[in-house]
Parts: C-alpha cells; structure tokens; sequence
C-alpha cells in the first residue's frame, strides 16, 4: 500500500514540474522567424507578413506585448488589440491565453511547443503556426 501512495506521489510530482517548466520556459522574448498559414490566399499572405520578425514578449509579472516589425495596418490593429493585456497558461488546455481577467483572457490563444530556444506557436484564431527563436 505504501508502494501504491509513493507511485501516485512520484507521478502527481512529475505532472507538476512538467507544468511549472513550461510555464517558465515561455518567459522572455520570442521572435518569428517563419510563418506557416494553411493557403496562398491574400488576407493568408498578409498575416504571414504582419508575423514575420515579429516579437512576442512574456513578462514574469503576466505583461504581454506583441512587437511587430513592420508598420501596416493589419499589424497596427494587431498592437491595439493586444495593447495593456496580460497572459496565464492555462494548464489544463496547455495553451497560452491572452486578455484579461474581464474578457477571461479571449483575446488570442497560442497552443505552445517549446524545446531549448525555439519555440512553435499555433495561433487558435487563425490555423497559423509560427516558428520562434528565444531572443
């Protein structure tokens, strides 16, 4: 019995750390270095220029930014957007939310999968996927 409560004990630690890890591991600042959109298509290829170069930025205190590298229109409405927002990881969905505690966090949700200093975000909004380097 004992054997039993350690097992669970052993596993339940693991679960924990593994949540805390990538929580911690999305500190910091992200920048795009590609793009990958599901078509061709105008508004598609638009996107991919508002994103490329761009910088993410996670701040321990729950600060988001977004950083766009060009000045459009498509990513000016993106820096109002998600001007004075914050971020949580929501560990149940394994996604990163963005907002605030008024619209629980609506604003944009980023399924992340992060190795060393590279990251991939896929954008729930939009089936875009984005490849990161940590800067």
């Amino acid at each position: 019995m004992k054997q039993l409560l350690f097992i669970i004990l052993f596993f339940l630690s693991l679960n924990a750390k593994s949540q805390t890890s990538i929580q911690g591991q999305i500190i910091g600042n992200w920048k795009v270095e590609k793009v990958i959109v599901p078509s061709n298509s105008k508004e598609m290829t638009e996107l991919s220029q508002a994103f490329t170069n761009s910088i993410f930025s996670f701040q321990k205190n729950q600060d988001f930014n977004f950083i766009p590298k060009q000045k459009t229109q498509l990513t000016s409405m993106f820096v109002q957007m998600l001007q004075n927002q914050k971020w949580i990881f929501d560990e149940k969905r394994k996604l990163i939310r963005i907002g605030t505690t008024k619209d629980r966090y609506s604003i944009m949700g980023i399924t992340p999968k992060i190795e060393k200093n590279n990251a991939y975000f896929k954008l729930e909004e939009g089936e875009i996927s984005l490849e990161l380097i940590k800067i």
